[in-house]
């Protein structure tokens, strides 16, 4: 069984989104860097992981159900979500501003 609790994820279980690698905790912020499952076309290939990084984000231990393509992009969106809240943009427009990709 997978999930994307926060403390199921460090009892070991495994992560709904793909190949968890490591956990980032940054004061209140939690970044889970993975690896996503490969996709063929709209079908997610359980099991099988891409080599590319995201970064899924949990904020006081609360899942925001967003992920990243970067670290910097991750932090910028976490902040956004934990001050403005969850329809923010405001962690679009940091990184669009500094030239940040996502």
């Amino acid at each position: 069984m997978e999930t994307t609790s926060l403390e199921k994820l460090k009892a070991g279980m495994g992560f709904t989104w793909g190949e968890l690698i490591q956990l980032h905790e940054i004061g209140k912020y939690t970044f889970g860097e993975y690896h996503p499952w490969k996709r063929d076309g709209i079908t997610v290939l359980t099991g099988e992981a891409d080599t590319i990084t995201n970064f899924h984000v949990w904020i006081n231990g609360w899942d925001s159900a967003r992920s990243y393509s970067s670290l910097e992009a991750a932090m910028a969106g976490a902040i956004a979500y934990a001050f403005d809240g969850a329809n923010s943009q405001a962690g679009v427009f940091f990184c669009r501003m500094v030239g940040i990709e996502d």
